[in-house]
């Protein structure tokens, strides 16, 4: 079964205990169950190249995005979303928040206002995150990730570093994704399309080299290449 698929069935399977199980009283309940069904399935979660301790509470964003976007039920799992994944909601709405911004000074007054603090580099990821993952499991067909970054450095220049780490990722995704797709097939397509998506992010630095690609394409498509 191709990864994304066996991960997706593993977070509708998850959905349909939480649904079923009146005794969830914590994140760390539902985080548990995530784990179990991820070792019991023989994969993990999403992931780059690190393997984070805090892997599978990073997960809750992608049911969070399965149960709204791909299940659909926002409504019938609202009980669930407002107590237990009330976060998720505030990363999705402060990724729409960079996507559609024209003012990176109201952005960054926006969004620091929306996490009682000026982000730091782990609630930035987890923004990003949220885009990645939509567009992994087609839940958007449009990339919007290029302009999410271009805003984020913009709002908060202090993260630059933080911002080239996920456009190394971002690149990385995007040529693994085109590999997977046999839009690439030789060495100097590969780095004519790594060049233009940096041309896109408008000098943000952070271009992937041949090994840190290799990896994502195992992490996120299971392709060992």
């Amino acid at each position: 079964m191709d990864i994304r698929r066996k991960r997706l069935k593993i977070l509708v399977d998850v959905w349909g205990q939480l649904l079923d199980n009146k005794k969830i009283s914590s994140r760390e309940d539902i985080i548990s169950i995530l784990k179990r069904e991820y070792e019991k399935n023989g994969t993990e979660p999403f992931r780059g190249v690190a393997k984070p301790q805090d892997l599978y509470e990073k997960d809750l964003i992608t049911l969070y995005l399965v149960g709204v976007y791909g299940l659909g039920i926002a409504d019938e799992a609202r009980d669930i979303i407002d107590k237990f994944l009330e976060p998720e909601k505030l990363y999705e709405k402060a990724s729409e928040i960079l996507i559609n911004t024209n003012d990176p000074e109201a952005t960054r007054k926006e969004i620091i206002s929306l996490f009682n603090r000026t982000p730091d580099s782990s609630i930035l990821s987890k923004i990003f995150r949220v885009e990645i993952l939509k567009h992994y499991f087609g839940f958007v067909t449009e990339d919007r990730m290029s302009r999410l970054l271009i805003n984020m450095l913009k709002a908060f220049p202090e993260e630059e570093a933080t911002v080239r780490r996920l456009s190394k990722f971002y690149i990385a995704y995007k040529v693994g994704l085109a590999i997977l797709n046999n839009e690439i097939r030789d060495w100097t397509t590969k780095e004519i399309y790594k060049q233009a998506i940096a041309v896109e992010l408008k000098g943000i630095k952070g271009i992937p080299d041949d090994d840190y690609i290799a990896k994502i394409l195992s992490s996120i498509f299971g392709v060992k290449k």
